[in-house]
């Protein structure tokens, strides 16, 4: 090569050469550890949020699951109170095997025969259960059958607004007999659970102002 062509390529050539040489050096530890930091608080930012949405739609699946509850006792409660002939006055559970259990009773007599109805929230399986017997000797009561779950208001005062069942005061406009039932649901795991209350008022259309006798007084309360 002549010296004058070796003299304008010099410049060149040394530029190919230390770039070369720099792009092949590799990464150093201060770009790793960087990258590494970076990729480590978008990671964390990604956990939080998925974290978050999980414990949302939980929740939000929690409090589904207990309005369902009450509107499901609501649904049986009002087909058996509304054709109620007579209602007894609410009450916990007393005596030697006394579980603290709130019951209420109710008298139909639809299907041409006396047949009495006991509604109870179970404080052990925190469940509102309902049984039914016919008013013949022997008075034979059937199984508990459960009608919602995860109640927890069944060991309230008597005085406590959220006890399960109440006889309202009546007005003077009224001549039946009303039930007004509260009932706490809660659902969700116990780090995080969630409640839902409701309340309603239930007439019983075939029933009296006062009604006269014993109501279901056969079968105990346990």
């Amino acid at each position: 090569m002549k010296p004058r062509l070796r003299a304008f390529l010099r410049p060149v050539l040394e530029r190919h050469l230390r770039v070369r040489t720099e792009a092949e050096r590799g990464t150093t530890m201060v770009e790793v550890v960087v990258a590494l930091t970076i990729m480590t608080i978008c990671g964390s930012i990604f956990t939080g949020a998925v974290v978050t949405l999980h414990k949302t739609s939980n929740q939000a699946q929690a409090i589904t699951n207990a309005a369902t509850q009450n509107n499901q006792a609501y649904q049986t409660l009002d087909r058996t109170v509304r054709y109620a002939s007579a209602i007894s006055s609410p009450g916990v559970s007393s005596g030697a095997e006394a579980t603290g259990n709130w019951y209420v009773e109710l008298r139909t007599t639809t299907s041409g025969a006396e047949v009495c109805t006991q509604l109870r929230v179970d404080v052990t399986g925190r469940q509102l259960q309902t049984r039914s017997w016919s008013v013949t000797s022997p008075v034979t009561p059937s199984a508990w059958v459960p009608i919602a779950s995860g109640i927890t208001n069944g060991t309230e005062a008597a005085g406590s607004a959220t006890r399960p069942f109440v006889l309202p005061a009546q007005a003077p406009t009224v001549n039946r007999q009303q039930l007004r039932i509260t009932l706490v649901s809660r659902a969700g795991p116990a780090s995080q659970p969630v409640s839902s209350t409701s309340s309603f008022t239930l007439t019983a259309l075939n029933s009296v102002r006062a009604p006269t006798g014993a109501i279901c007084a056969q079968v105990a309360r346990p």
